[in-house]
Protein backbone atom coordinates (compact mmCIF):
# COMPACT_ATOMS: atom_id res chain seq x y z
CA UNK A 1 0.00 0.00 0.00
CA UNK A 2 1.46 3.38 -0.94
CA UNK A 3 2.23 5.81 1.84
CA UNK A 4 0.47 9.13 2.09
CA UNK A 5 3.65 11.05 1.23
CA UNK A 6 4.03 9.12 -2.01
CA UNK A 7 0.39 9.78 -2.86
CA UNK A 8 0.80 13.51 -2.20
CA UNK A 9 3.85 13.63 -4.46
CA UNK A 10 1.96 11.88 -7.26
CA UNK A 11 -0.85 14.43 -6.89
CA UNK A 12 1.69 17.23 -7.03
CA UNK A 13 3.29 15.87 -10.19
CA UNK A 14 -0.06 15.30 -11.90
CA UNK A 15 -1.30 18.77 -11.07
CA UNK A 16 1.94 20.44 -12.11
CA UNK A 17 2.18 18.62 -15.42
CA UNK A 18 -1.45 18.82 -16.46
CA UNK A 19 -2.89 22.08 -15.20
CA UNK A 20 -0.20 24.65 -14.61
CA UNK A 21 2.46 24.63 -17.28
CA UNK A 22 3.01 23.26 -20.73
CA UNK A 23 5.95 20.99 -21.40
CA UNK A 24 6.20 22.81 -24.69
CA UNK A 25 6.68 26.29 -23.25
CA UNK A 26 6.42 29.48 -25.25
CA UNK A 27 9.60 31.58 -25.36
CA UNK A 28 10.49 30.64 -21.81
CA UNK A 29 12.57 27.93 -20.17
CA UNK A 30 11.07 26.58 -16.94
CA UNK A 31 13.29 24.66 -14.48
CA UNK A 32 11.51 21.84 -12.65
CA UNK A 33 12.89 20.63 -9.29
CA UNK A 34 11.85 17.67 -7.15
CA UNK A 35 13.45 16.27 -4.00
CA UNK A 36 12.62 14.82 -0.59
CA UNK A 37 15.58 14.95 1.81
CA UNK A 38 16.12 12.53 4.71
CA UNK A 39 18.76 13.26 7.36
CA UNK A 40 19.01 9.54 8.25
CA UNK A 41 20.06 8.52 4.72
CA UNK A 42 23.76 8.56 3.66
CA UNK A 43 23.00 10.32 0.38
CA UNK A 44 20.45 12.88 -0.78
CA UNK A 45 19.04 13.07 -4.31
CA UNK A 46 17.41 15.98 -6.10
CA UNK A 47 16.02 15.93 -9.63
CA UNK A 48 16.43 18.99 -11.87
CA UNK A 49 14.89 18.98 -15.33
CA UNK A 50 13.02 21.45 -17.47
CA UNK A 51 10.00 22.35 -19.44
CA UNK A 52 11.30 23.17 -22.89
CA UNK A 53 10.32 25.11 -25.97
CA UNK A 54 9.88 23.85 -29.48
CA UNK A 55 6.95 25.49 -31.21
CA UNK A 56 4.86 23.08 -33.20
CA UNK A 57 6.67 20.01 -31.90
CA UNK A 58 5.20 16.81 -30.56
CA UNK A 59 5.17 17.11 -26.77
CA UNK A 60 5.13 13.34 -26.22
CA UNK A 61 8.24 12.93 -28.37
CA UNK A 62 10.04 15.85 -26.77
CA UNK A 63 9.43 14.53 -23.26
CA UNK A 64 11.21 11.31 -24.18
CA UNK A 65 14.36 13.11 -25.36
CA UNK A 66 16.84 13.21 -22.44
CA UNK A 67 18.94 15.85 -24.20
CA UNK A 68 16.00 18.23 -23.96
CA UNK A 69 14.61 16.98 -20.65
CA UNK A 70 17.83 17.38 -18.64
CA UNK A 71 20.32 20.20 -18.34
CA UNK A 72 23.67 19.03 -19.71
CA UNK A 73 25.52 21.01 -17.05
CA UNK A 74 24.92 23.24 -14.06
CA UNK A 75 25.74 23.69 -10.39
CA UNK A 76 23.41 22.17 -7.81
CA UNK A 77 24.24 23.25 -4.25
CA UNK A 78 22.86 22.58 -0.78
CA UNK A 79 23.79 25.22 1.79
CA UNK A 80 23.44 24.74 5.54
CA UNK A 81 21.89 28.08 6.46
CA UNK A 82 23.13 28.11 10.06
CA UNK A 83 26.81 27.69 9.17
CA UNK A 84 27.01 28.67 5.52
CA UNK A 85 28.58 25.30 4.69
CA UNK A 86 27.97 24.30 1.07
CA UNK A 87 27.68 20.84 -0.47
CA UNK A 88 28.12 20.55 -4.24
CA UNK A 89 25.85 18.03 -5.92
CA UNK A 90 27.29 15.44 -8.27
CA UNK A 91 25.39 14.91 -11.52
CA UNK A 92 24.96 11.16 -11.93
CA UNK A 93 22.93 8.61 -13.84
CA UNK A 94 21.41 6.64 -10.96
CA UNK A 95 20.93 3.61 -13.20
CA UNK A 96 24.63 3.02 -12.48
CA UNK A 97 23.77 2.46 -8.79
CA UNK A 98 20.58 0.50 -9.38
CA UNK A 99 18.01 3.32 -9.16
CA UNK A 100 15.74 3.37 -12.20
CA UNK A 101 13.10 5.92 -13.07
CA UNK A 102 9.50 4.71 -13.06
CA UNK A 103 7.84 4.36 -16.43
CA UNK A 104 5.64 7.26 -17.47
CA UNK A 105 5.42 10.36 -19.59
CA UNK A 106 9.10 11.35 -19.39
CA UNK A 107 12.27 9.66 -20.62
CA UNK A 108 13.04 6.66 -18.41
CA UNK A 109 16.72 6.41 -19.31
CA UNK A 110 19.06 7.85 -18.29
CA UNK A 111 17.83 8.75 -14.81
CA UNK A 112 19.75 11.95 -14.05
CA UNK A 113 19.81 13.19 -10.44
CA UNK A 114 22.10 15.35 -8.35
CA UNK A 115 23.68 13.40 -5.49
CA UNK A 116 24.76 15.00 -2.18
CA UNK A 117 26.79 13.34 0.57
CA UNK A 118 24.95 13.62 3.89
CA UNK A 119 28.21 13.26 5.83
CA UNK A 120 29.27 16.65 4.51
CA UNK A 121 26.67 18.17 6.84
CA UNK A 122 29.16 17.03 9.53
CA UNK A 123 27.97 15.47 12.78
CA UNK A 124 24.81 17.41 13.60
CA UNK A 125 21.99 17.50 11.03
CA UNK A 126 21.16 21.09 10.08
CA UNK A 127 17.75 22.58 10.88
CA UNK A 128 17.47 24.36 7.53
CA UNK A 129 19.04 24.01 4.10
CA UNK A 130 18.91 26.14 0.98
CA UNK A 131 19.02 24.53 -2.47
CA UNK A 132 20.22 26.41 -5.53
CA UNK A 133 20.70 25.47 -9.16
CA UNK A 134 22.58 27.60 -11.66
CA UNK A 135 22.95 27.18 -15.39
CA UNK A 136 24.17 29.63 -18.03
CA UNK A 137 20.88 29.32 -19.94
CA UNK A 138 18.91 30.58 -16.93
CA UNK A 139 18.46 34.30 -16.40
CA UNK A 140 17.97 33.74 -12.66
CA UNK A 141 19.17 30.97 -10.37
CA UNK A 142 16.65 28.45 -9.06
CA UNK A 143 16.33 28.12 -5.28
CA UNK A 144 14.29 26.79 -2.36
CA UNK A 145 14.73 26.81 1.40
CA UNK A 146 13.28 24.13 3.68
CA UNK A 147 13.41 23.03 7.31
CA UNK A 148 14.55 19.44 7.79
CA UNK A 149 12.64 16.79 9.71
CA UNK A 150 14.99 15.34 12.33
CA UNK A 151 15.14 13.93 15.88
CA UNK A 152 12.24 11.53 15.24
CA UNK A 153 12.01 8.73 17.83
CA UNK A 154 9.41 6.17 18.83
CA UNK A 155 9.12 6.27 22.62
CA UNK A 156 10.29 3.11 24.37
CA UNK A 157 7.56 1.25 26.23
CA UNK A 158 4.73 3.06 24.43
CA UNK A 159 3.30 0.53 23.78
CA UNK A 160 4.87 -2.02 26.12
CA UNK A 161 6.03 -5.47 25.02
CA UNK A 162 4.74 -8.11 24.82
CA UNK A 163 1.89 -6.23 23.22
CA UNK A 164 -1.49 -6.95 24.80
CA UNK A 165 -4.26 -6.35 22.27
CA UNK A 166 -7.20 -7.34 24.43
CA UNK A 167 -10.53 -6.38 22.90
CA UNK A 168 -11.30 -3.68 25.47
CA UNK A 169 -7.77 -2.38 25.91
CA UNK A 170 -6.70 1.03 24.62
CA UNK A 171 -3.23 0.87 23.07
CA UNK A 172 -1.18 4.04 22.69
CA UNK A 173 1.84 4.53 20.43
CA UNK A 174 4.00 7.53 21.26
CA UNK A 175 6.91 9.37 19.67
CA UNK A 176 9.09 12.47 19.95
CA UNK A 177 9.75 14.78 17.01
CA UNK A 178 11.30 18.09 16.05
CA UNK A 179 9.26 21.24 15.59
CA UNK A 180 9.92 21.09 11.83
CA UNK A 181 7.69 18.01 11.59
CA UNK A 182 4.09 18.66 10.52
CA UNK A 183 2.50 15.41 9.27
CA UNK A 184 2.66 11.70 10.13
CA UNK A 185 1.80 8.27 8.73
CA UNK A 186 1.56 5.41 11.25
CA UNK A 187 1.51 1.77 10.17
CA UNK A 188 1.52 -1.53 12.02
CA UNK A 189 3.12 -4.34 10.02
CA UNK A 190 1.81 -7.73 11.11
CA UNK A 191 4.28 -10.56 10.51
CA UNK A 192 3.12 -14.17 10.33
CA UNK A 193 3.91 -17.60 8.90
CA UNK A 194 1.54 -19.28 6.44
CA UNK A 195 1.47 -22.70 4.82
CA UNK A 196 -0.94 -24.35 2.38
CA UNK A 197 -1.00 -26.89 -0.43
CA UNK A 198 0.28 -24.14 -2.71
CA UNK A 199 3.43 -23.87 -0.58
CA UNK A 200 3.81 -27.67 -0.43
CA UNK A 201 3.11 -27.59 3.28
CA UNK A 202 6.09 -25.30 3.96
CA UNK A 203 5.65 -22.25 6.16
CA UNK A 204 6.39 -19.01 4.31
CA UNK A 205 7.10 -15.61 5.85
CA UNK A 206 4.32 -13.12 5.14
CA UNK A 207 3.20 -9.71 6.37
CA UNK A 208 0.29 -7.32 6.00
CA UNK A 209 0.34 -3.58 6.67
CA UNK A 210 -2.39 -2.00 8.78
CA UNK A 211 -2.59 1.77 8.29
CA UNK A 212 -3.39 2.95 11.80
CA UNK A 213 -3.52 6.59 10.77
CA UNK A 214 -2.45 8.73 7.86
CA UNK A 215 -2.53 12.52 7.50
CA UNK A 216 -2.01 12.75 11.27
CA UNK A 217 -1.13 16.32 12.20
CA UNK A 218 0.89 17.66 15.13
CA UNK A 219 -1.12 17.95 18.33
CA UNK A 220 -1.03 20.46 21.19
CA UNK A 221 2.53 19.48 22.13
CA UNK A 222 4.88 20.62 19.31
CA UNK A 223 7.51 17.94 20.09
CA UNK A 224 5.49 14.90 21.19
CA UNK A 225 2.91 12.85 19.31
CA UNK A 226 0.72 9.86 20.04
CA UNK A 227 -2.07 7.77 18.59
CA UNK A 228 -4.46 5.43 20.42
CA UNK A 229 -6.74 2.63 19.26
CA UNK A 230 -8.78 -0.18 20.76
CA UNK A 231 -7.40 -3.71 20.65
CA UNK A 232 -10.49 -5.07 18.94
CA UNK A 233 -9.63 -3.02 15.85
CA UNK A 234 -6.53 -5.22 15.34
CA UNK A 235 -8.67 -8.34 15.04
CA UNK A 236 -11.27 -6.66 12.87
CA UNK A 237 -8.54 -5.57 10.47
CA UNK A 238 -6.99 -9.05 10.20
CA UNK A 239 -10.42 -10.59 9.76
CA UNK A 240 -11.07 -8.39 6.73
CA UNK A 241 -7.53 -8.36 5.30
CA UNK A 242 -6.64 -12.07 5.15
CA UNK A 243 -8.40 -14.67 2.98
CA UNK A 244 -10.24 -17.52 4.65
CA UNK A 245 -9.44 -21.08 3.53
CA UNK A 246 -9.48 -24.46 5.28
CA UNK A 247 -6.27 -25.23 3.37
CA UNK A 248 -4.33 -22.46 5.12
CA UNK A 249 -2.60 -22.62 8.48
CA UNK A 250 -1.02 -19.54 10.09
CA UNK A 251 1.23 -18.66 13.02
CA UNK A 252 1.59 -15.06 14.21
CA UNK A 253 5.22 -13.97 14.73
CA UNK A 254 5.37 -10.31 15.74
CA UNK A 255 4.41 -6.79 14.74
CA UNK A 256 6.45 -3.77 13.63
CA UNK A 257 5.55 -0.12 14.17
CA UNK A 258 6.49 2.13 11.23
CA UNK A 259 6.32 5.91 11.53
CA UNK A 260 6.92 8.36 8.69
CA UNK A 261 7.12 12.09 9.35
CA UNK A 262 6.95 14.86 6.77
CA UNK A 263 7.84 18.53 6.74
CA UNK A 264 5.79 21.69 6.34
CA UNK A 265 5.50 21.38 2.57
CA UNK A 266 3.65 18.04 2.77
CA UNK A 267 1.08 19.55 5.11
CA UNK A 268 0.62 22.59 2.88
CA UNK A 269 -0.06 20.38 -0.15
CA UNK A 270 -2.59 18.39 1.85
CA UNK A 271 -4.35 21.51 3.12
CA UNK A 272 -4.38 23.08 -0.33
CA UNK A 273 -6.02 20.10 -1.99
CA UNK A 274 -8.46 19.38 0.84
CA UNK A 275 -9.72 22.96 0.56
CA UNK A 276 -10.04 22.74 -3.20
CA UNK A 277 -11.86 19.38 -3.22
CA UNK A 278 -14.45 20.40 -0.62
CA UNK A 279 -18.08 21.19 -1.37
CA UNK A 280 -17.15 24.74 -2.33
CA UNK A 281 -13.94 23.81 -4.17
CA UNK A 282 -13.23 24.29 -7.85
CA UNK A 283 -12.83 21.46 -10.35
CA UNK A 284 -9.20 22.26 -11.17
CA UNK A 285 -6.32 20.78 -9.18
CA UNK A 286 -4.28 23.55 -7.53
CA UNK A 287 -0.51 23.49 -7.86
CA UNK A 288 1.73 23.75 -4.84
CA UNK A 289 5.15 25.20 -5.61
CA UNK A 290 7.99 26.17 -3.26
CA UNK A 291 10.68 26.67 -5.93
CA UNK A 292 11.77 30.23 -6.64
CA UNK A 293 12.34 31.00 -10.36
CA UNK A 294 11.06 27.54 -11.24
CA UNK A 295 8.37 25.05 -10.31
CA UNK A 296 8.35 21.89 -8.25
CA UNK A 297 8.62 20.54 -4.76
CA UNK A 298 11.40 20.26 -2.18
CA UNK A 299 10.73 18.94 1.30
CA UNK A 300 11.97 16.59 3.99
CA UNK A 301 10.81 13.40 5.64
CA UNK A 302 12.12 10.76 8.01
CA UNK A 303 11.18 7.18 8.85
CA UNK A 304 11.68 5.25 12.11
CA UNK A 305 10.50 1.85 13.29
CA UNK A 306 10.29 -0.60 16.16
CA UNK A 307 10.47 -4.16 14.89
CA UNK A 308 9.77 -7.68 16.12
CA UNK A 309 7.42 -6.68 18.94
CA UNK A 310 6.03 -9.92 20.47
CA UNK A 311 2.34 -10.44 21.19
CA UNK A 312 0.96 -11.47 24.59
CA UNK A 313 -0.63 -14.87 25.24
CA UNK A 314 -3.99 -13.11 25.66
CA UNK A 315 -3.64 -11.66 22.17
CA UNK A 316 -2.70 -15.02 20.65
CA UNK A 317 -5.68 -16.72 22.34
CA UNK A 318 -8.05 -14.05 21.00
CA UNK A 319 -6.53 -14.49 17.56
CA UNK A 320 -7.22 -18.24 17.59
CA UNK A 321 -10.64 -18.18 19.22
CA UNK A 322 -12.11 -14.70 18.72
CA UNK A 323 -15.14 -14.03 16.56
CA UNK A 324 -13.26 -11.85 14.05
CA UNK A 325 -10.25 -14.14 13.40
CA UNK A 326 -11.02 -17.77 14.33
CA UNK A 327 -11.70 -18.63 10.69
CA UNK A 328 -8.18 -17.54 9.73
CA UNK A 329 -6.65 -20.76 11.12
CA UNK A 330 -4.04 -19.21 13.42
CA UNK A 331 -2.51 -21.87 15.69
Amino acid sequence: MKKVFEAIIILLIVSSCETDFNIEASEKEIPVVYGVLNVSEPKQYIRVQRAFLSKGGNVADLSKDPDILYYSEGRAILTVTGTGRTILGKRINTEDIGIKRDSGFFAESPNILYEFETKEWLLTPPAKVNFTFENESLFKGVSAQISLVKDLQLREGVPSAPLNLGYDRVITIGWNHSTETKLFDLIMRINYLEKSNKSNGIFLDKSVDWVLKDHLEVGSDPTKGSFSFKGIEFFKFLGSALPISSDIQRNLKSVDILLTAGGTEFKEILNLNQANFGLTGSNSIPRYNNIENGIGFLSSRMKVSRTDIPLSSVTLDSLRLGAHTRSLQFK
